[in-house]
């Protein structure tokens, strides 16, 4: 072998084991973009946890504020006359407006949080038509003791998921509050 050649093939093995280091290195850079990626989304996710988090507490807090806001709303106008009280009434008469946590269309009302729906009615505590009934559907679990704790100093009777928690008869009890499932109904009857 002529040197030449020998020089060729040193320098030929000496490529292709900078070529196979660059390739290695490469591969390694892909795999710590990768990492960076991994660490970036679950900071994320994370991010996206935490305010989901407050959001519905600062939904049920509104929902609560709002719902007394419509009971005093509601018994000022009506002033004891509540046979009429429908959602449909309600709705025409603007009662709605202006409740963050409650979405009116026509009349069918959605709060937030749960995406549940609010009907009032007329409802009955002695004799029919002698207060108003606010019903609420698929409340989430995390929502029941804040809500029940701001509506239950002016309601007369409060039934979570068919419990009576309060009543004429029934001493409001914190113990009583039992929601499951995130999907509860609240009854209460304000007079």
């Amino acid at each position: 072998m002529a040197q030449g050649d020998a020089d060729t093939s040193v320098y030929d093995q000496k490529v292709r084991k900078d070529s196979r280091r660059a390739r290695a290195q490469r591969g390694s850079v892909l795999i710590e973009y990768g990492l960076y990626l991994l660490v970036a989304l679950i900071a994320v996710v994370g991010l996206y946890a935490y305010f989901n988090s407050n959001s519905v507490g600062e939904q049920t807090n509104q929902l609560g504020q709002d719902l007394t806001s419509l009971a005093g709303k509601v018994k000022s106008s009506y002033s004891g006359q509540y046979a009429n009280v429908t959602n449909g009434n309600l709705d025409t008469g603007g009662f709605f407006k202006g409740l963050v946590s409650m979405s009116d269309n026509a009349g069918v009302v959605t709060t937030a949080p749960g995406g549940g729906q609010l009907t009032v009615t007329s409802g009955t505590l002695n004799v029919a038509g002698d207060s108003v009934q606010y019903k609420v559907t698929n409340l989430p679990d995390s929502s029941c003791q804040p809500i029940l704790s701001a509506i239950q100093r002016g309601a007369a009777k409060i039934t979570i998921n068919a419990t009576v928690i309060k009543s004429p008869t029934v001493t409001f009890n914190p113990a009583n509050m039992t929601c499951t499932g995130d999907a509860n109904t609240l009854t209460f009857l304000m007079s």
